[in-house]
């Protein structure tokens, strides 16, 4: 139970971070945007990975 809650708030704070890199990238008219764009991007993939790990089953 508590892996599958992890799994859900990681796959939120993924998307939070997805979008907030897409604003980003849309309004890349400096190099200061584009930083956050690619960091937000960065840390939305690691959280996508880690929610993927939290709902795959363990073999016991």
């Amino acid at each position: 139970m508590q892996r599958h809650a992890l799994g859900i708030l990681f796959a939120v704070l993924a998307a939070a971070l997805a979008a907030v890199a897409g604003y980003a990238f849309a309004g890349a008219d400096d190099a200061g945007r584009l930083v956050i764009g690619v960091a937000a991007a960065a840390v939305a993939a690691w959280l996508a990975t880690l929610s993927a790990s939290a709902f795959r089953s363990r073999k016991r």
